[in-house]
């Protein structure tokens, strides 16, 4: 299997996991005061903005040849690692 397919399958897994992580998510800041609610729900807004960014890069992976595979990659994973972050965030704000 190829380097950009391997990604590209890596890449699909994580959205779903994701999806699925936001959902979680949403159901347990119900359980917070509305303050916290609000930063969650909107902490997750912003991941679902930056989601949908990773989704078309990684549709345009889909389409590239190598070399442009390469360029597109450096962007999805400095996106990855923001959505890693936010979502870091999220759990941080929900332990305490």
């Amino acid at each position: 299997m190829s380097k950009r397919k391997e990604y590209i399958d890596k890449l699909e897994q994580q959205l779903r996991e994701w999806n699925a992580k936001i959902d979680k998510y949403k159901a347990q800041a119900k359980n917070q005061s509305r303050e916290i609610e609000a930063g969650i729900d909107s902490k997750i807004n912003e991941l679902k903005v930056k989601r949908a960014e990773l989704r078309t890069k990684l549709d345009h992976i889909k389409d590239s040849g190598e070399e442009t595979f390469a360029k597109l990659k450096v962007d999805a994973d400095q996106l990855w690692d923001n959505i890693k972050a936010g979502f870091a965030d999220i759990r941080s704000t929900l332990k305490k």
